[in-house]
């Protein structure tokens, strides 16, 4: 795959030319792809060589009939749990702690329906644990009767493929990525070590344990290489470098044309021998990340990584990016943050399949002027770059070419926007662009001076989640200035356990209406300062529950329905 990607891929976007000089100009490749298609076309044939020699060792040793006894059905699937039901307890070290107490808390529990979960990294046993707990006869008198069930989690290949499509069906690749991430810290095989304020995980850490075995097959398996010192003795196979300070001679490494990854720690400074070049004759380089590097330029031969998906240049003193950028139509992220380039080449608007493009300066000196973090120019036509989820930032005053905000609205995929120096007269443009982007997480602007103020109330308010539907166990929910519209209060009504409800100047809408239907545990509600409320609707069939209802001050509100009469629970108002 490799050596497709690096000489069919370029032949074949080489021949979407038409005419007779592109014809002749194609001979060359031609003549010169001659011996590629060869070379290729032999170390199939010996994989096939390899692959059919496998298969006679196989049968002429009859492995496949350890796998099943005769007359057994070779395709049931094999529990690997049952090997625990013949593990002897001498043979058990280190959990004598555990088991105690697991049994005290199976003694000790109230006399009601109690789980006690066992969680550990795979591979403790958990469950061999479990196991002789079950077995031990005096915990067995605690209870009228026990059973062992083991659920299997061995299942048919086109059965799983099908359960992982419909589940990450219209889902972005950081999407199925987050889902893989929360499995792995939810099974213990990753520790979480860093949360933000809205609860992101934004670092991970393995167990040492996990750490060690990694590093070792990684390094079995030349997947993963170090390079701390002595780089004359690297096996120069490695697919991801990790390059750490003291790496004098890594130059001759990055150039392997296998490498895929390059990553930099610590890089106090370069050695003289450096070039960028280097990096260039790795044809299949895809994500070299120069955090914090002493990198002061790059050159035009970065458009000869025609494979490039991740290009970061973060914390380095680079100040221009290469026109030859635009040549990279792979790219999906680009991280200039807290790099010295002030000014995107327009050759940009050409990598239509960039997804993340985060470039701004954060001055140190001005952190609580409106104007220490600053954004990043771009030209005309960046609406072209459809696939642009994050964009954070654009400089508004820096921005040349035609309407910026006819560009911004093109950009329907966006999760994450933030845009600088915007003027009070750009508020209803902004608000129209941003109602096109229904995707949209994050929004942060900022004007061009502090006494400009920026008019954003036609933006409407984002809709509900679609996992409010999965919240089955709610029964409080409070709304303080969320300004929801009438189309999520439904939503809110069919929650089969909401037992307290309550709006505080929550509420968009001239018009309140509880449906049939709706609400129907609901036992306290109070709405408050609706500024906006004129007739509250109150269906029959509604509210039934509800014993306490609390109506704030509503300045516009004329009347109580009559139809409150129908509140039959109602205690209080």
């Amino acid at each position: 795959m490799d050596e497709y990607k690096l000489y069919h891929v370029p032949v074949a976007q080489h021949q979407q030319q038409q005419g007779l000089m592109a014809s002749l100009s194609r001979i060359p490749h031609m003549v010169q792809n001659v011996k590629r298609h060869l070379q290729a076309a032999s170390k199939i044939r010996d994989i096939k060589t390899s692959v059919n020699e496998i298969k006679e060792r196989s049968e002429r040793y009859r492995f496949n009939t350890l796998q099943h006894v005769p007359g057994e059905n070779c395709n049931e699937p094999v529990d690997p749990g049952m090997g625990l039901h013949f593990v002897n307890s001498e043979a058990l070290v280190g959990i004598d702690s555990s088991r105690q107490e697991l049994a005290r808390r199976l003694a000790d529990a109230e006399l009601k329906r109690t789980i006690i979960s066992v969680v550990g990294m795979g591979g403790v046993r958990k469950t061999t644990l479990v196991k002789k707990a079950f077995d031990d006869e005096i915990m067995a008198g605690h209870f009228d009767c026990h059973a062992w069930i083991t659920v299997s989690q061995s299942s048919r290949v086109e059965v799983l493929l099908r359960t992982i499509m419909k589940q990450h069906h219209r889902m972005t690749l950081e999407e199925v990525a987050m889902t893989y991430l929360s499995e792995l810290i939810n099974r213990s095989l990753v520790q979480v070590s860093v949360i933000d304020s809205i609860g992101d995980v934004r670092n991970c850490q393995l167990h040492y344990l996990m750490c060690e075995v990694i590093v070792s097959k990684s390094k079995e398996l030349s997947f993963i290489q170090t390079c701390p010192e002595n780089l004359s003795n690297h096996d120069r196979v490695a697919r991801h470098l990790s390059i750490c300070n003291k790496s004098n001679n890594f130059p001759m490494v990055v150039g392997n044309y296998q490498t895929h990854s390059a990553i930099f720690f610590d890089i106090e400074e370069l050695p003289k021998s450096f070039c960028f070049l280097q990096f260039t004759k790795s044809k299949l380089l895809k994500e070299p990340d120069f955090e914090g590097a002493p990198l002061t330029y790059i050159p035009e031969e970065l458009g000869n990584l025609f494979n490039l998906k991740y290009l970061s240049i973060r914390d380095t003193k680079v100040k221009k990016l290469p026109r030859s950028i635009g040549k990279l139509h792979k790219l999906q992220t680009l991280d200039l943050k807290r790099s010295f380039v002030s000014e995107l080449p327009v050759e940009i608007n050409m990598l239509f399949n960039l997804q993340y493009l985060v470039a701004y300066y954060k001055d140190k000196q001005s952190i609580y002027s409106i104007n220490s973090q600053r954004g990043r120019k771009l030209y005309y036509n960046f609406g072209s770059l459809e696939s642009l989820e994050k964009l954070y930032e654009v400089d508004l005053e820096a921005y040349s070419g035609g309407n910026f905000f006819r560009e911004l609205a093109r950009l329907k995929q966006l999760r994450k926007l933030c845009i600088t120096k915007l003027k009070s007269e750009s508020g209803n443009a902004l608000c129209d662009a941003i109602q096109q982007m229904i995707h949209l997480q994050s929004l942060r602007t900022s004007s061009i001076k502090e006494e400009e103020l920026l008019h954003l109330h036609t933006i409407s308010s984002p809709p509900l989640p679609g996992w409010i539907y999965e919240l089955r166990n709610l029964t409080k929910l409070t709304l303080e200035w969320s300004r929801i519209s009438d189309d999520s209060l439904q939503i809110l009504g069919v929650l089969p356990n909401l037992l307290f409800f309550w709006i505080f100047e929550g509420y968009s809408g001239a018009q309140l209406h509880f449906h049939k239907n709706h609400f129907k545990k609901l036992k306290d509600l109070r709405l408050c300062w609706l500024n906006d409320l004129k007739r509250l609707i109150i269906d029959e069939g509604s509210l039934t529950l509800v014993e306490h209802l609390e109506l704030g001050p509503s300045p516009q509100l004329e009347e109580l329905p009559a139809t409150i009469s129908h509140l039959k629970c109602l205690k209080t108002i």
